[in-house]
């Protein structure tokens, strides 16, 4: 066969191929239903395991770093709302938090901070992404916290003091950050608090319920 006739098959062949593509719409992108959700729930888990792989690495570093001072910032709204329009059906949490406290040198009063803005004291609460519980653990940093029932509340409320630990340890004190890394993640958090407006919700809400609890304690 000359090799006229062999470029000739192959362009008759090429030739088919893009006939037979054109009739099965093979060239068409193929959209398949609930890609975006599965897109955006894996960026969550990379997100997640992200931040726990952050935690592990300075792990060792803050098991012998002192603790850092956690300072009552009276610079935000403190609210007008009473100690019992802040926190109701607290009470049968206090001796858990106590301890928490006691044990992570994290304030009584931020600790319930975070569990009202958090789950309004419901310890059964689950979120639309999965985080379960008074403090809300998503469910990989519940297993590096070692919790194994995120719905108990002495393990939750443990685990999640422990987790604002670290993070007030990681960021040197700086509660803004801390409480903007426990929402959003510690890989988000740089030199400044990220602009997501769920975020800064959270700590200006957290840091109001700060100041309430304080103010009537």
């Amino acid at each position: 066969m000359s090799e006229s006739s062999v470029f000739q098959n192959i362009g008759n062949v090429l030739s088919r191929i893009d006939e037979i593509k054109r009739k099965y719409g093979v060239n068409k992108t193929v959209a398949y239903p609930g890609f975006d959700y599965w897109l955006d729930r894996e960026m969550q888990i990379e997100h997640e395991e992200d931040a726990v792989e952050n935690l592990q690495l300075e792990k060792s570093v803050e098991e012998t770093a002192p603790a850092r001072e956690i300072p009552l910032i009276k610079n935000m709204n403190t609210g007008s709302g009473t100690k019992e329009d802040t926190a109701q059906n607290t009470d049968m949490f206090d001796d858990i938090i106590r301890k928490a406290s006691q044990r992570f040198m994290v304030p009584e009063q931020l600790i319930s901070a975070v569990i009202k803005q958090e789950s309004d004291f419901d310890q059964t609460a689950v979120s639309p992404k999965g985080a379960m519980g008074l403090m809300q653990l998503m469910p990989a940093t519940a297993t590096f916290l070692g919790v194994e029932d995120p719905f108990n509340a002495e393990e939750n409320i443990f685990g999640g003091t422990q987790y604002l630990r670290e993070l007030i340890n990681l960021y040197n004190g700086n509660l803004n950050k801390a409480l903007a890394a426990y929402n959003a993640g510690p890989q988000r958090v740089g030199e400044d608090i990220p602009d997501i407006p769920e975020t800064k919700d959270f700590i200006q809400s957290v840091l109001d319920y700060y100041n309430a609890f304080s103010k009537y304690d």
